[in-house]
């Protein structure tokens, strides 16, 4: 560790590291407005400096004359935060440790290390956003050792071997899976692995609360994800994750009340919503064949005030599942 900086190139070295931080490739006009005054002799020192006693890796391309951290070394960033930052961040924290259970612990920690550098005031109100940050989405608990092999198989591109039981297949027993993980999303009460399937060429989603006994399996040839798809086609609708089929165009009709409530959230990325006369409207979204069951529990859970228009296929599915439901209250109400 360096010894006796003078705080003028304590100043210098951190806005070269906050500016190489900041981004990928940094232009060498850029970093060379961080030294102010400072001759480029002074800057190139100030550089080599960085490399030499803190270790930081900075590599630069003359062709392009540009600057790349790869590696900051030891040196500790003073970054300077804002008051709507520190309260974003207080409240990512503890949305984060709502959402990631497993990690509790270990974030409350870090709020702890970060309350003790940053402005008492400022972590007060920091402190207040968080706390008003009420989470009461439930939340499937899991495996944390199975939740963190799955993202570094992710990130390392390599296939992994679990057991798997799904509710909706006709045989209970676990099943072994092989299968190259693709992605990870949260959706409704629980996290998902988006991955490959031998029988669906466009992947399937995986329960991550129903894998068991996780392993990397490198003697698998990992399967790429299939082109012009990405996680958020799985992720980005309230109808869960279900692919397949053809798209198809759902019309809901929506009747006051929730005319006025429905259209203030996102629920699929192609909705759009049109007004009525009466106070009414139609949301229209286009989905993929196998969500039609998916929309079908949506709009019976917002029964009366949701019907659909189209298409004849969904309103059989809502039709089957009232009929289900009355026959079961039915029954049970005469057994009591």
């Amino acid at each position: 560790m360096p010894k006796e900086i003078g705080s003028n190139r304590i100043k210098r070295l951190n806005s070269i590291m906050e500016k190489l931080c900041s981004r990928t490739v940094l232009p060498g006009k850029e970093i060379r407005g961080t030294a102010e005054s400072v001759s480029a002799r002074t800057l190139q020192r100030d550089l080599r400096y960085l490399r030499n006693e803190f270790g930081a890796n900075i590599l630069y391309d003359p062709s392009s004359d540009s600057y790349s951290l790869k590696n900051r070394g030891t040196f500790v960033l003073q970054i300077r935060l804002r008051e709507s930052q520190i309260e974003g961040l207080a409240a990512g924290i503890k949305m984060a440790s709502h959402f990631l259970p497993h990690m509790e612990e270990d974030l409350k920690d870090l709020w702890a290390k970060m309350a003790s550098i940053l402005p008492p005031d400022l972590v007060r109100k920091g402190e207040a956003l968080g706390l008003a940050s009420v989470v009461s989405t439930p939340v499937s608990s899991m495996d944390p050792r199975t939740f963190h092999l799955l993202i570094k198989a992710i990130q390392e591109e390599k296939p992994v071997r679990f057991s798997y039981r799904s509710p909706y297949d006709d045989n209970p027993d676990d099943r072994d899976r092989f299968v190259s993980p693709w992605g990870v999303f949260f959706q409704a009460h629980a996290w998902y692995l988006w991955g490959s399937h031998p029988k669906l060429p466009q992947g399937a989603t995986y329960r991550i609360s129903r894998i068991d006994r996780a392993l990397l399996w490198p003697n698998t040839d990992y399967e790429s994800p299939p082109e012009n798809q990405g996680l958020s086609d799985y992720a980005s609708s309230c109808w869960y994750a279900y692919r397949g089929g053809e798209e198809v165009d759902v019309k809901l009709r929506i009747d006051p009340p929730l005319s006025r409530v429905i259209p203030e959230t996102s629920w699929h990325p192609s909705q759009t919503f049109e007004e009525r006369d009466d106070g009414s409207s139609t949301m229209t979204v286009r989905i993929h064949e196998n969500a039609l069951g998916s929309v079908a529990r949506w709009v019976l859970a917002s029964a009366p005030f949701v019907t659909v228009e189209s298409p004849l296929k969904l309103a059989d599915q809502v039709e089957k599942l009232l009929n289900r439901l009355q026959e079961k209250t039915t029954t049970k109400v005469l057994q009591d």
